[in-house]
């Protein structure tokens, strides 16, 4: 093969063990990196560019379709659409002479592997729609994966609370400019602050207390979760150059 050019790229479909897709209408749309459908659990992308290799074409996708996933995680349920690369479709634009065959080979396959555990599971009708307004950045996914290690119980939920915060707040220089840069009310950021610093029992507060420990209430605790998920959500929406609508005690509650 003498001028490879990769013509399409396939990826796996699948989700946690805890969800799964019943009849999803296929999803079909134009972007800038190329052509998706998505359809009987595969998506077919027909790039834009030209790509010698899948492997090539497949890395230039993976930051949209990451921005899929945790965009999804955040917004509906964690775990609801993960895309594996399988193979690539790759022709060669300098055929041999007439009378001997084009080469039209694929190139690539990849296992998927998706672990969860849940009590209930969720059967959905619709693939969920891509990422318009979310770019996950690396300060994107380093606060994703801290929220996803409380959703598994690897650690409390406000040390994950706190180091989302700081890591705001040290990206944009101090609380008052990380509240400007982010387009973030000032008490959303001191709420945050305040149960996080404030509430917890003695293995999960971040200060020791001179008086006994505060546990989160139910509401604190749901507030705090919600409050997080937006920031996370806040940090893509930022570094994709969406513009931003505030965030405010009330518009947290309905994220």
């Amino acid at each position: 093969m003498r001028d490879p050019h990769v013509e399409a790229v396939y990826f796996t479909v699948g989700s946690a063990d805890d969800i799964s897709y019943e009849n999803p209408e296929p999803l079909v749309f134009s972007h800038h990196l190329g052509e998706f459908s998505l359809e009987d659990g595969g998506l077919k992308v027909t790039p834009a560019e030209h790509f010698c290799s899948g492997h090539e074409a497949s890395q230039a996708i993976e930051g949209f379709l990451r921005s899929w996933e945790i965009e999804t995680d955040l917004k509906r349920n964690l775990g609801m659409i993960r895309f594996s690369y399988s193979h690539a479709d790759v022709i060669d634009r300098d055929p041999p002479p007439p009378g001997e065959p084009q080469v039209i080979y694929a190139e690539g396959i990849a296992a998927l592997t998706i672990g969860a555990s849940a009590s209930c599971h969720l059967v959905a009708r619709r693939y969920p729609s891509p990422p318009e307004c979310f770019s996950a950045t690396e300060s994107a996914q380093h606060a994703y994966r801290r929220w996803v290690g409380y959703r598994s119980g690897r650690e409390p939920l406000q040390a994950m609370a706190y180091f989302i915060l700081t890591l705001l707040e040290r990206q944009a220089g101090t609380r008052a400019e990380a509240c400007a840069l982010f387009k973030v009310d000032r008490a959303v950021l001191n709420l945050i602050g305040d149960l996080c610093s404030e509430r917890g029992s003695a293995l999960t507060a971040r200060k020791a207390k001179a008086t006994d420990f505060e546990e989160l209430s139910h509401i604190e605790a749901d507030w705090l979760e919600r409050a997080v998920k937006r920031l996370i959500f806040r940090l893509g929406e930022h570094a994709s150059g969406y513009p931003l609508e505030q965030i405010t005690l009330e518009s947290v509650e309905h994220f």
